[in-house]
Protein backbone atom coordinates (compact mmCIF):
# COMPACT_ATOMS: atom_id res chain seq x y z
CA UNK A 1 0.00 0.00 0.00
CA UNK A 2 3.29 2.74 0.60
CA UNK A 3 5.45 3.52 -1.73
CA UNK A 4 8.57 2.80 -1.01
CA UNK A 5 10.42 5.76 -3.19
CA UNK A 6 7.98 8.08 -1.11
CA UNK A 7 8.45 10.47 1.78
CA UNK A 8 5.93 9.21 4.72
CA UNK A 9 4.35 12.87 4.26
CA UNK A 10 3.97 11.99 0.81
CA UNK A 11 2.62 8.13 1.27
CA UNK A 12 0.21 9.97 3.85
CA UNK A 13 -0.63 12.79 1.63
CA UNK A 14 -1.55 10.36 -1.07
CA UNK A 15 -4.74 9.29 1.23
CA UNK A 16 -5.42 12.90 2.03
CA UNK A 17 -4.50 15.05 -1.07
CA UNK A 18 -7.04 18.05 0.62
CA UNK A 19 -5.27 18.19 3.61
CA UNK A 20 -2.46 20.82 4.02
CA UNK A 21 1.15 19.52 4.75
CA UNK A 22 1.54 21.41 7.88
CA UNK A 23 -1.85 20.03 8.97
CA UNK A 24 -0.58 16.56 8.51
CA UNK A 25 2.08 16.77 10.20
CA UNK A 26 0.46 17.92 13.19
CA UNK A 27 -1.64 14.94 12.80
CA UNK A 28 1.36 12.62 12.11
CA UNK A 29 2.99 13.29 16.00
CA UNK A 30 -0.27 11.69 17.09
CA UNK A 31 1.31 8.80 15.73
CA UNK A 32 4.89 9.37 16.89
CA UNK A 33 6.20 10.40 13.67
CA UNK A 34 7.57 13.78 13.89
CA UNK A 35 10.35 16.59 12.65
CA UNK A 36 12.54 15.50 9.73
CA UNK A 37 10.89 11.86 10.44
CA UNK A 38 8.51 12.99 7.86
CA UNK A 39 11.07 13.13 5.04
CA UNK A 40 12.33 9.63 5.40
CA UNK A 41 12.18 7.91 2.49
CA UNK A 42 9.42 4.59 3.32
CA UNK A 43 11.96 1.88 2.48
CA UNK A 44 14.35 2.98 5.02
CA UNK A 45 11.70 2.59 7.94
CA UNK A 46 11.35 -0.62 10.72
CA UNK A 47 8.59 -2.67 10.14
CA UNK A 48 6.74 -0.67 13.48
CA UNK A 49 7.52 2.62 11.91
CA UNK A 50 6.03 1.28 8.82
CA UNK A 51 2.89 -0.06 10.50
CA UNK A 52 2.18 3.16 12.16
CA UNK A 53 2.17 5.35 8.69
CA UNK A 54 0.53 2.69 7.11
CA UNK A 55 -2.42 3.44 10.31
CA UNK A 56 -2.04 6.80 9.58
CA UNK A 57 -2.73 6.62 5.92
CA UNK A 58 -5.48 4.91 7.09
CA UNK A 59 -6.90 6.85 10.03
CA UNK A 60 -6.26 10.07 8.36
CA UNK A 61 -7.59 9.58 4.95
CA UNK A 62 -10.18 12.01 3.24
CA UNK A 63 -12.53 10.43 2.73
CA UNK A 64 -12.05 8.15 5.28
CA UNK A 65 -11.95 3.85 5.52
CA UNK A 66 -15.24 2.47 6.40
CA UNK A 67 -13.65 -0.51 7.38
CA UNK A 68 -10.48 -1.50 8.66
CA UNK A 69 -9.06 -4.97 9.13
CA UNK A 70 -6.60 -5.78 11.19
CA UNK A 71 -4.56 -8.68 11.60
CA UNK A 72 -2.54 -9.06 14.93
CA UNK A 73 -2.04 -5.11 15.29
CA UNK A 74 0.40 -4.89 18.28
CA UNK A 75 2.92 -7.20 17.03
CA UNK A 76 5.91 -5.65 16.99
CA UNK A 77 4.88 -2.55 18.48
CA UNK A 78 6.08 -1.05 21.76
CA UNK A 79 4.36 -0.13 24.97
CA UNK A 80 3.81 3.81 23.71
CA UNK A 81 2.98 2.88 20.13
CA UNK A 82 -0.03 0.16 21.27
CA UNK A 83 -1.37 3.25 23.42
CA UNK A 84 -0.73 5.65 20.38
CA UNK A 85 -2.83 2.63 18.06
CA UNK A 86 -5.59 2.21 21.51
CA UNK A 87 -6.17 5.70 20.93
CA UNK A 88 -5.76 6.39 17.26
CA UNK A 89 -8.87 3.71 17.10
CA UNK A 90 -10.99 5.05 19.39
CA UNK A 91 -11.53 7.94 17.40
CA UNK A 92 -12.27 5.90 14.27
CA UNK A 93 -15.61 6.42 13.25
CA UNK A 94 -15.82 2.85 10.49
CA UNK A 95 -15.99 -0.68 11.44
CA UNK A 96 -12.89 -2.63 12.36
CA UNK A 97 -12.50 -6.27 12.14
CA UNK A 98 -9.16 -7.15 14.22
CA UNK A 99 -7.82 -10.59 14.83
CA UNK A 100 -5.59 -10.36 18.13
CA UNK A 101 -4.51 -13.04 20.89
CA UNK A 102 -3.44 -9.44 22.82
CA UNK A 103 -6.29 -9.80 25.29
CA UNK A 104 -5.51 -6.35 27.60
CA UNK A 105 -5.59 -4.73 23.94
CA UNK A 106 -8.80 -6.16 22.30
CA UNK A 107 -10.43 -5.16 25.64
CA UNK A 108 -9.21 -1.40 25.62
CA UNK A 109 -10.53 -1.14 22.51
CA UNK A 110 -14.07 -2.44 23.66
CA UNK A 111 -14.92 -4.62 20.55
CA UNK A 112 -18.92 -5.22 20.66
CA UNK A 113 -18.79 -8.51 18.94
CA UNK A 114 -16.08 -11.39 19.53
CA UNK A 115 -16.02 -14.34 17.31
CA UNK A 116 -13.36 -16.92 17.93
CA UNK A 117 -12.51 -20.26 15.88
CA UNK A 118 -13.86 -23.03 18.10
CA UNK A 119 -12.73 -25.79 15.79
CA UNK A 120 -11.86 -25.86 12.62
CA UNK A 121 -14.29 -24.68 9.99
CA UNK A 122 -16.58 -23.02 13.15
CA UNK A 123 -16.68 -20.11 14.62
CA UNK A 124 -18.35 -19.21 17.96
CA UNK A 125 -19.34 -15.93 19.45
CA UNK A 126 -18.26 -14.82 22.91
CA UNK A 127 -19.42 -12.47 24.91
CA UNK A 128 -17.03 -9.53 24.54
CA UNK A 129 -18.16 -8.27 28.42
CA UNK A 130 -16.81 -11.73 29.76
CA UNK A 131 -14.11 -13.90 27.68
CA UNK A 132 -14.90 -17.62 27.53
CA UNK A 133 -11.65 -19.76 27.96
Amino acid sequence: MLDDRATVLEAVRAGAPHVPPAELRDRLARFRVRGDQVDRRVATLSGGERFRVTLARLLLADPPARLLVLDEPTNSLDVASVDRLVEALGAYRGGLLVVSHDRAFLDRLGIDVELRLAEPGRLERVDAVGWAP
